[in-house]
Parts: C-alpha cells; structure tokens; sequence
C-alpha cells in the first residue's frame, strides 16, 4: 500500500512528486517534506495541462507539474479586468469631480461622495461575502464523507475482531481500513498485533511504517521499513518509502540511495521508477543540501 500525502496548504491528497497542489495551486516544498504521505490513484478521468502536458485528475484545478490554472482561468481573468475597470473608473471619476469642482455646489459635490461612498462600500461588501463564501470549506474543517463511511466499517469489523481474537484476516483488514482511513493511532496498534504473530509480512511492516510517519515518528518508520527489506530484500514500495523518510528528515544522501536503489529495481517507465528519478534530480543539488 502506498503512503498518502497531503497538501499541507488545503489537506488534500496530492501524488508524490507533484511539484505544486493540484487543488490549491500551492507549492510543495519535499526538502522539508509534505505534512503526510502519498495520494491515491486519479479517478474519475484525467486533464491534460495546456502549458507542460501533463495529466492530472479530473477534479484538479492546478496543473500538479507545472502549477499552471486548469479551469476557471478565464472567469478569474474576467473578473479581475472587470474589477480592474471598475478601479480605473472610480479614479477617473474622482480626476474629473477634482477638475470640476467649481462648477458644484458643496451640496452637490457631497451628495454625489455619498453615493460614491455607498456604491464602494456595497462592492467591497460584496466581495468579502464571496470571498468568505469560497474559503468557509477549508475555514472550517470537517472529517471526509468516506472516512466517515470507514469510521462505521471498522467499528464492525472491530465487533468482529473481539468475538474472535486469532482473526488474523479480519486483524489485518482493520488495519488496512484504519490506514486508509488516516486513523493513523488505530492502525498502528493493529498492524503491531499483526506483524507479531505474522513477523516476515513485508508489506504490514511497511504500512506500518508509513503510520509512523504520518505521525511525525521517522526513526520508528526507518526502523519498520528496513525490518521489512529484511525479510523481502526486493520490496520496492520499503525501497522508495525509505528514501521519503530520509528526505523528511533532511538526510539528502542516504535520501538519494534509497532513490538510486529504487530505479534499480524498478520496471521501465514504472510510475514509481519515474517518481525516484524525480526526487533524485531535485534534491541532488548542494543549494539544497546545504540550505
């Protein structure tokens, strides 16, 4: 199972690699690492970038390569050419009340500021109410419809669990689910009952792992992944997941030889492959090294 990462501007789950969000447009900064680890496949279709070409979700609204605009660009440049207008003519009103002052009694020039005054304050209003309107998902969190829907499964499956202790499928489905769930705490504890009585599981241990970093723990993520290349030497999600620990925790070289050894191992062209090359040739820099 691969690590999920989220973006650490919107919360949204993102790919690893992606150079900025493909949600909020912010960019993704891996010398300090994302604030979690590794999204989902795309679902629902793809959407080429019209500047670099690549493919990103349905849904994206940022190119995640290159942080280009997908979709609603146009309406924004409208809407800041309209706003734009309406600047350059509240300025030329002014210029024109300036130069014609005198015609004007001071009754006039008052009544005429106060409704200048009122239609400002009515546009400015206006703006913060949409505004406000497009940030109050993200002003206020709530917990994902499908991470409620896991939230009821594991409470089953949990019943389950307790009428038969030894259930080391149903142990290993709710840590799986708990993952996926990002119940990071739950699934630690399941996957630590799994892997004691099934020790040479690589992939638990390596999920596992990813739990630990999800909560910030590197060295105990460290320590279950190499468990696991113990026991499956050619594990190439232990290999790649490695060199993110790494780079989290700013260990640029031992980083780049988990990066290296995943290439090695890697299909052609595999995703994964592609993904190491990329983290590679960023972080193999000094500037970065050093900062």
């Amino acid at each position: 199972m691969k690590p999920r990462i989220s973006c650490g501007e919107c919360g949204k789950w993102i790919k690893l690699g992606d150079q900025n969000c493909p949600h909020c447009g912010k960019a993704v900064d891996w010398s300090t690492g994302p604030a979690n680890a590794e999204a989902g496949e795309m679902s629902g279709g793809v959407r080429s970038c019209k500047r670099c070409g690549s493919e990103n979700a349905a849904d994206s609204t940022f190119c995640g390569t290159c942080g280009a605009k997908l979709q609603g660009a146009k309406r924004q440049q409208s809407q800041s050419s309209h706003q734009s207008a309406r600047q350059e003519k509240d300025r030329g009103s002014k210029k024109r009340e300036s130069q014609a002052g005198s015609l004007f009694s001071w009754k006039v020039i008052f009544g005429f500021l106060g409704l200048l005054l009122i239609v400002v304050v009515g546009v400015e209003l206006s703006s913060k109410k949409e505004q406000s309107a497009v940030q109050e998902p993200s002003a206020v969190p709530q917990m994902p419809a499908a991470n409620i829907q896991l939230a009821g499964q594991i409470t089953e499956l949990e019943k389950v669990l307790a009428a038969n202790p030894a259930d080391m499928q149903t142990l290993l489905k709710l840590a799986n689910m708990s993952h996926d769930g990002r119940f990071f705490d739950k699934a630690i504890t399941y996957y630590k009952r799994y892997v004691e009585k099934n020790v040479k599981d690589a992939n638990a241990r390596v999920d596992l792992g990813i739990c630990y970093f999800e909560n910030g723990d590197l060295d105990e993520a460290q320590k279950q992944m190499q468990t696991a290349l113990k026991y499956d030497p050619k594990h190439l999600q232990g290999h790649f997941n490695l060199g993110i620990v790494n780079l989290r925790a700013r260990r640029f070289e031992e980083a780049n030889a988990w990066f290296k050894k995943t290439i090695a191992l890697a299909p052609p062209n595999s995703e994964i492959g592609q993904q190491a090359k990329q983290f590679l040739e960023q972080h193999s820099s000094p500037l970065i090294q050093n900062k």
